[in-house]
């Protein structure tokens, strides 16, 4: 689903397959549900942080004709890292919000789940509104320039070859260089990078519609079979199991 990360203090950097920032007190983030990501602590002894996350179907149902919920989340640059920075008192309203939710999840009384439902909702209306008021917050990039251009090579060609070689030869790096770097901002071997962004692509095209078999070659996988062993591993269903069950088939 959807994360929503807010710092309450310490210092970290946050990667995804864009961009990467440096993230203090009274910053926000809307993390996309097929969206890669990684934390460095900076501050590892101080971090404090609120951390949801909720499926896209909740946040669906909370909304309105008039008021869609997602905004929030559709509203981001591309493949930058979606960042809104409160103020003292809007820091203070998220975090006041984040402690009833979190007390209503936990309440097992009678009417726990509107509660819980009301404090979402507050919660996703207060971020709307703020990226509305579309607050300029420039930043510097961190992302190391090999890194970025591995993420932009894989993300245009993930149905194609996309061996150590092939990435050697077009980035113009040495490929041991290629995978230290990647590894040090990502936390992964590059190529368990790929074969995750080629689950994360199907997961998509699946729930989209596409059939199966299809669905393995636009994922840049070679045969069926192991395209089939490799979702499970990764998901726990078969391609076909996964792409019934959230279409609602039988």
């Amino acid at each position: 689903g959807y994360e929503i990360l807010m710092i309450l203090d310490g210092e970290l950097l946050l990667y995804n397959e864009g961009d990467a920032q440096k993230l203090t007190k009274g910053d926000l983030v809307l993390l996309d549900e097929f969206e890669f990501h990684r934390a460095n602590l900076i501050t590892r002894e101080v971090y404090d942080r609120v951390v949801i996350n909720v499926r896209k179907e909740k946040v669906q149902s909370l909304s309105s004709p008039k008021t869609d919920l997602l905004t929030c989340f559709k509203m981001r640059p591309d493949s930058k890292l979606n960042i809104l920075h409160l103020d003292e008192d809007e820091l203070l309203h998220f975090v006041t919000g984040a402690q009833r939710l979190e007390a209503a999840l936990q309440d097992r009384r009678f009417g726990a789940e509107i509660l819980a439902d009301a404090s979402l909702t507050e919660i996703l209306v207060q971020i709307n509104r703020i990226m509305k008021k579309g607050k300029p917050w420039e930043r510097e990039q961190m992302m190391p320039e090999v890194v970025a251009k591995a993420f932009n090579y894989i993300e245009a060609h993930i149905a194609d070859d996309l061996s150590m070689a092939v990435l050697q030869s077009e980035l113009q790096y040495n490929g041991t260089y290629i995978s230290r770097c990647f590894k040090q901002t990502l936390g992964m071997p590059i190529q368990k990078y790929i074969i995750a962004k080629r689950i994360s692509v199907a997961q998509k095209l699946l729930r989209e519609g596409e059939t199966p078999y299809n669905v393995c070659f636009l994922a840049g996988f070679s045969n069926y079979s192991n395209f089939s062993r490799t979702f499970h591993q990764h998901i726990g269903k078969s391609p076909r199991a996964y792409r019934d069950e959230v279409l609602g088939k039988k």
